[in-house]
This record gives C-alpha cells, sequence and structure tokens, in this order.
C-alpha cells in the first residue's frame, strides 16, 4: 500500500516537473448573457422589413469565449519553442463552437530576438487590429465594426505568420494563407491570402494600417453578395486616444472586390467607425460606438447600407470577472431590390464575464 502511495507521489512530481519546464498555461473566457435579439429575415412588397425576434440565453455576446492552453521552452540563446491552442465555446449550451475544434488558434513557432514566427493556423490581422481599435472589441454582438463595418474575425489556416519585435513603439506583422489547391474551379482560382500591419503606440496615441491581398472565399472585410469566386484587397485604419477621463477610438476601411477568373469589378465596401470608452468609477465605464458603411456594384445602381448605433456598461467585480449591459440598434438600407427596402432592429444583452 505504501508502495502504491509513493508510485502515485512520484508520479505527481514528475507531472508538476514536466509542467514547470514545459511552462504550460491554461486559460480562457467564459461570456453567457441573457438578452432579445431580432433579425431581418426579408421584405414585403412595400420594401418594409420583415422581422423576427425572441429571448435567449447566449454565449459571447460582449467577448469571445474560448479556452486555450500555450507554453513555451527556453531553447537557449534566446531562443524560445512556443504553441498556441485555442478552441471556442458556446457557454450557453457546452458545445464547441466554429468550423472546427481548434478555430481560433493552432500554431506552433519561434520566438527570439528577430520577432516571432508561427506556423498552422491563427487569428488573421483584420480581427486584432479591428478588435483593438472600438470599444466593444471582437464583440460580434455589439461592435459596428464587426457588424456594420463587417471586418471579418475569421481565423486563417495553413498559414505563416510573422510579428517583429517593438522597433522603438513600431511593430510589423505580417501574415500568409497558402491555397493548397489546384487551379481547376472559379472557387479555389489564385486562392490563399497575405497581409501586412503595422502598429505605432507612443504614450496614450496608437494608431495601426492593415491591408491585405486575399483570394479565398471568404473575404478578410465584408462585402454584401461576396462569394467564392471573387476576390479582395481590403485595408483597414485605427487609431485611438487615451485622455485619461476618456478614450477615443476612429476606424475607417475600403474593400474592393473582383471576379477571381475575369478580372472584372463585382463591389466595392467603405466604411468607418467611431466609439468611446468613458469611465465612471475605479471599476465601470460606458461604451459608446457609431459605424457606417456602404456597399455598392458596378453592374447596378443599387447599393445596400448599413448603421449601427451601440451602447454598454461593464462593471469589474474583479480582477477576472466583470457584468455588462449593451445595446445596439441598426439600421439596413437596400436599393438593390425596388422599392427601396428599409429595416431597423435592436438587440440587447446583460452578461457576466470570467477570464480564467
Amino acid at each position: 500500500m505504501f508502495a502504491k502511495k509513493n508510485v502515485v507521489a512520484a508520479a505527481a512530481l514528475t507531472l508538476v516537473a514536466v509542467a514547470a519546464q514545459a511552462q504550460v498555461t491554461v486559460y480562457g473566457n467564459l461570456d453567457v448573457s441573457v438578452g432579445r435579439k431580432e433579425t431581418i429575415t426579408g421584405f414585403d412588397t412595400n420594401g418594409k422589413a420583415i422581422k423576427s425576434g425572441t429571448g435567449a440565453v447566449d454565449s459571447s455576446d460582449m467577448y469571445d469565449s474560448f479556452i486555450g492552453f500555450k507554453g513555451q521552452e527556453d531553447l537557449g540563446g534566446g531562443l524560445k519553442a512556443i504553441f498556441k491552442l485555442e478552441s471556442s465555446l458556446a457557454v450557453d449550451t457546452g458545445a464547441a463552437a466554429g468550423d472546427t475544434f481548434w478555430n481560433r488558434n493552432a500554431t506552433v513557432g519561434l520566438a527570439g530576438d528577430f520577432g516571432t514566427v508561427n506556423l498552422g493556423r491563427f487569428e488573421n490581422l483584420f480581427k486584432l487590429e479591428g478588435a483593438a481599435f472600438n470599444p466593444f472589441g471582437s464583440s460580434d454582438t455589439f461592435s459596428p465594426t464587426f457588424n456594420a463595418m463587417g471586418v471579418s474575425d475569421a481565423s486563417w489556416a495553413n498559414g505563416i505568420s510573422y510579428v517583429s519585435p517593438n522597433l522603438g513603439g513600431l511593430t510589423l506583422s505580417a501574415q500568409y494563407s497558402a491555397k493548397e489547391a489546384a487551379k481547376s474551379t472559379a472557387a479555389n482560382y489564385s486562392g490563399g491570402a497575405v497581409a501586412v500591419s503595422a502598429n505605432y503606440v507612443a504614450g496614450p496615441l496608437a494608431l495601426s494600417a492593415v491591408i491585405a491581398d486575399f483570394r479565398s472565399a471568404d473575404p478578410a472585410s465584408a462585402a454584401a453578395a461576396t462569394g467564392p469566386t471573387e476576390k479582395s484587397r481590403p485595408w483597414l485604419l485605427g487609431a485611438s486616444y487615451d485622455f485619461g477621463a476618456v478614450k477615443l477610438f476612429g476606424q475607417y476601411g475600403q474593400a474592393k472586390f473582383k471576379e477571381k477568373l475575369t478580372g472584372d469589378d463585382t463591389g466595392k465596401t467603405k466604411g468607418f467607425q467611431v466609439g468611446v470608452s468613458v469611465p465612471v468609477s475605479a471599476d465601470g465605464a460606458v461604451l459608446a460606438s457609431y459605424g457606417d458603411s456602404k456597399t455598392t456594384d458596378p453592374t447596378t445602381s443599387g447599393s445596400f447600407k448599413t448603421r449601427d448605433i451601440s451602447v454598454g456598461y461593464t462593471h469589474n467585480l474583479s480582477k477576472r470577472t466583470n457584468v455588462y449591459a449593451a445595446v445596439i440598434n441598426e439600421r439596413q438600407k437596400n436599393a438593390f431590390v425596388v422599392p427601396e427596402a428599409k429595416g431597423t432592429i435592436n438587440n440587447f444583452a446583460v452578461g457576466v464575464r470570467h477570464a480564467f
């Protein structure tokens, strides 16, 4: 009996030693809320929106819910081996979320004085830049950046990424996603993607710029009616300034779309977002954001416009737990149909988030 206890104790100590050597961290985010969501399901003959709404318990309304594992090994000489695995979660149901299990990040790489190089699947630069320069972060529900402007939050697979060291406040990044398919059909013709970004931080001021050549089915920036036969060249600018009593955010972006095989113009989207975060106490802040976008098609005289107004409040209960309430009003105008279709929807949620 004592021998068995000694074996168990030795095994436990071995696992602790291995974990310490590998420096593996388990972390994540859990966001669950209750609220009401509306969607526009169609339009009547007069162009009036037909809406559907329901109350629900949801996940990831304000913050991405996920579980992650990351670690590093010191290889000597300032070189480290690193890895990251992250999987999105639907906290309301307990199910995995996303198109694949490790849908956010699944990378292995090296880090040193030269910067960081990763191979695998990773969050694209448009999501990272879009989340950094609006008060609602990467929220798909309340951030006009990911609603009105339609910046993509999809991760890129089969990729290589590079992030430079901090160069006096300037950080450069690059991503490449291999197409890994023959040019046999319009859907995968000239597939793959490449993106580069620059970030500059000087005290309370932060600036960013990202541009991409995206040739896969899912564009790096939004356009209504984007299909698998299109390629896009989007770009996004961001800025923020923290005055202490208030932090200001701003973004502007465009995306042009072309038919992959012929090179014909198929549309253009442009939009902007302005926002503010106002601390009202040591633990609470009011958030507000306005976003506007317009998509046009050169083959028609129509357009599709979206306008979002979001207002929210967050309150920290501790360093890792906070509660929030938020509402978004979205107005759509679809001039691709006759008569012009219009509609307005409202979504709200009250939730709690815990980071671990």
